[in-house]
């Protein structure tokens, strides 16, 4: 019984970790610290098991890591190459979209107001 019971709460653990039973990873492409260091951009491709590669953007503290979660920023279909630019240390600008089918982009992310560019 106690076999049984150690694994199905193991299955079960397994099964939350992954986002829709698939496993993803986030590679950084490129990381944008902030004028003043406080906060950075992180460029990166996200590859979800079963799916096709995808570029995103995260806006974070300078101090956080990169988590294996989507991009709170900018999420778009495909590899694009993305240029991620402080215009001061509270404004980013994201240019390089280019024809990329858009999924999700926010308007400010943590008081950081976004302005997207082709």
């Amino acid at each position: 019984m106690n076999k049984f019971l150690i694994l199905s709460v193991a299955v079960l653990l397994g099964a939350s970790t992954s986002a829709c039973g698939k496993r993803c990873s986030n590679d950084p492409v490129t990381t944008v610290p902030s004028p003043s260091g406080k906060n950075k951009a992180v460029v990166f491709h996200r590859l979800c098991e079963g799916t096709v590669p995808n570029t995103q953007v995260s806006v974070l503290a300078s101090y956080s890591e990169l988590s294996n979660i989507p991009g709170n920023a900018l999420i778009l279909d495909g590899n694009v190459p993305l240029q991620a630019r402080w215009t001061s240390d509270t404004s980013l600008t994201i240019s390089g979209l280019g024809t990329a089918q858009v999924q999700k982009p926010q308007p400010s992310v943590t008081d950081v107001p976004i302005t997207y560019d082709q």
